[in-house]
């Protein structure tokens, strides 16, 4: 839903749709390293671009810009360059700096076969004059959160870099430590003495960087309601719901629940066409980072916690299944998405979610599906033949009522 080509991809494409309306030139930037491609569209005169230059300096894109004289709307894409432009626009008021999806205009690019600069550059003028800005527009993240997001970046990266450290340690001890066949304990050489020490004092490094910013995000986000909200949900804890908070930024941004997974790349690939329907996996689309820290949450729970996954899913949760490992890989994504559908309404409602409320909704959709099974004149609770008509006693769709998430 995040993706779709012809919905708006947020709320506030609409009041950027009226500022491109009002404004009185359309530039479309390709932003590199040393220059940036160009093009300039006086709104009266669309025909043909009034400036147009396939490698200018970066250094003097201000001047340019500043050149035209009325209210203008800057379109680039949001790839390489984009925030430090951003920062150089502050405080200019008939500038309106909006980002487009590279992954759609990227496309139209290559359908004509030819592709350089200049043309990237034309294609997003054009694409915001044609009426394209409402679903090619994506959400620019808030400078604050922005930065702060990248504190859990660089926890990521340390950790990753203290399991390779931790890595190699073991194969010194596999390859020098107590020979499994026999038994005999050797002293190590030189040279392994010498990695070892090396690498030991680099984990006591490692580790030390991690607290220290395992200390700083638990600093930044203490007195945050939303992260305490987030962290009512099961296997949810201070990184998962601080790298959450930042990235979501405000739960008004996205439409309902589904946008929300669909959003972060849970949604299903479909490929349909006549009578042929293929539902495939996860679409991975969004931050891959923010999956990583849901799905190693929902192994944790699955792993520690059973009756969870079969309170979640009844079907797919069943003992025995999980030892599987295939299956238990798509039990902990549903779960991950479960969680996500939780995040989504507790922030919604401004209220903390409570397992025990959740049990009960399971028993009484139970309760309600044993009836209509048992009954001799079968008859769906929403009135429509073939549907059981759960909806009311749903879990899922009664976390969208405040009385269900009570403090």
């Amino acid at each position: 839903m995040a993706t779709g080509i012809f919905r708006h991809n947020f709320p506030q494409v609409d009041e950027l749709q009226k500022k491109a309306d009002e404004a009185d030139f359309v530039i479309g930037l390709d932003l590199h390293k040393k220059t940036t491609a160009i093009t300039v569209v006086d709104v009266n005169r669309q025909e043909k671009p009034v400036f147009q230059r396939k490698r200018l300096k970066n250094s003097e894109l201000m001047e340019v810009l500043l050149r035209f004289q009325g209210k203008k709307m800057i379109i680039a894409e949001a790839a390489y360059g984009w925030f430090p432009l951003r920062r150089a626009f502050e405080g200019i008021r008939d500038i309106t700096f909006v980002l487009f999806d590279p992954r759609k205009t990227s496309a139209w690019i290559k359908t004509s076969g030819i592709k350089n600069d200049r043309i990237d550059s034309e294609v997003l003028a054009y694409s915001c004059l044609k009426g394209g800005l409402p679903a090619l527009a994506v959400y620019m993240p808030d400078e604050l959160y922005r930065s702060r997001f990248k504190l859990v970046s660089f926890r990521d990266h340390l950790v990753s870099q203290r399991t390779r450290v931790k890595n190699q340690l073991k194969a010194i001890e596999r390859d020098y430590g107590v020979n499994t066949y026999t038994g005999e304990v050797i002293d190590l050489p030189d040279e392994a003495v010498f990695m070892r020490d090396l690498l030991e004092g680099q984990l006591e490094d490692l580790n030390h960087r991690v607290q220290e910013t395992e200390k700083k995000i638990a600093k930044v986000s203490q007195g945050d309601p939303a992260v305490a909200l987030l962290r009512s949900v099961p296997h949810i804890g201070p990184i998962t719901a601080f790298a959450l908070r930042c990235k979501m930024e405000n739960v008004k941004r996205f439409q309902s629940a589904k946008h929300l997974c669909s959003y972060f790349g849970f949604g299903i690939r479909q490929r349909q066409s006549g009578d042929g329907n293929f539902t495939g996996k996860l679409t991975k689309q969004g931050n891959s980072l923010i999956r990583k820290l849901l799905i190693q949450g929902a192994q944790g729970l699955r792993s520690n916690y059973p009756d969870y996954p079969q309170l979640y899913f009844p079907q797919l949760g069943r003992p025995g299944q999980t030892q599987n490992r295939k299956h238990a890989n798509k039990l902990a994504a549903a779960i991950a998405r479960k969680h996500l559908t939780f995040v989504y309404y507790a922030w919604k409602n401004a209220r903390p979610f409570e397992i025990k409320v959740y049990r009960e909704l399971r028993r009484e959709q139970q309760r309600q599906q044993q009836e209509f099974t048992e009954s001799k004149n079968p008859r769906p609770l929403n009135g429509k033949e073939g549907d059981a008509g759960f909806k009311t006693a749903d879990p899922d769709y009664a976390l969208g009522s405040n009385a269900v998430l009570t403090v």
